[in-house]
């Protein structure tokens, strides 16, 4: 693994922007009262919202070999408003890799956490599970429908509050993309246990992603 600088908090090589990553996305999207989002925003910004709601992004990764790093991902995302830009925030993300951990948080100001994962994986389906030690606080069941044809691209600007301020960086990405059904639990004591009590709007998996991030 080629090194960059070393994380302040972690002391951890990491490699060098951007990182080039490959695998599977699992996604669902919510819709929640912007009431009860209890995730806090960098500053500046403000939560894209219609009638008083606003939209949540959850997310399974895996990323293979021959990408930049390899590892399991869960993570949490919003859009919203900043200098009359709309970009993406990852208020919660966590990783089962030491140098993605120190790396989003140097670079990028993006506040991944170490945790460890479980996953069964067959062509008709997707199991997973997200831990500290032995507590199990996130897990996911998918299951693919329909297939979209081609390739799709994505492109979006993140922005998370870092310590030398407000830090706004890019991804571009393109993916297949299969409709699917996704049942999410929320352990009771799981950070992500406010959307326990909704059902995802939709849901896909993103596979043969090829992800460039931190441009």
């Amino acid at each position: 693994m080629s090194t960059g600088s070393t994380s302040k908090d972690a002391d951890l090589p990491y490699p060098p922007a951007p990182w080039h990553l490959v695998g599977t996305l699992y996604a669902s999207l919510w819709s929640i009262p912007l009431k009860d989002l209890p995730l806090p925003l960098p500053p500046g910004t403000r939560p894209l919202t219609l009638y008083g709601r606003t939209l949540i992004g959850t997310a399974w990764a895996v990323y293979e070999p021959p990408g930049t790093l390899s590892y399991d991902e869960l993570l949490v995302a919003l859009r919203v408003q900043s200098d009359n830009r709309t970009c993406t925030y990852v208020p919660l993300i966590w990783v089962d890799s030491p140098a993605s951990v120190a790396g989003a948080r140097a670079m990028w100001g993006i506040p991944k956490e170490f945790a460890s994962f479980g996953k069964r994986i067959t062509d008709d389906s997707f199991e997973a599970s997200a831990a500290h030690g032995d507590n199990v606080f996130a897990s996911l069941n998918f299951r693919p429908r329909v297939s979209l044809p081609g390739r799709w691209p994505l492109r979006t600007s993140i922005v998370q509050a870092h310590e030398e301020g407000v830090r706004l960086s890019r991804a571009r990405a393109s993916a297949r993309i299969e409709t699917g059904r996704a049942e999410w639990h929320f352990a009771t004591h799981s950070p992500l246990r406010f959307l326990g009590n909704y059902t995802p709007l939709l849901s896909a998996r993103l596979s043969e992603i090829k992800l460039t991030f931190g441009l």
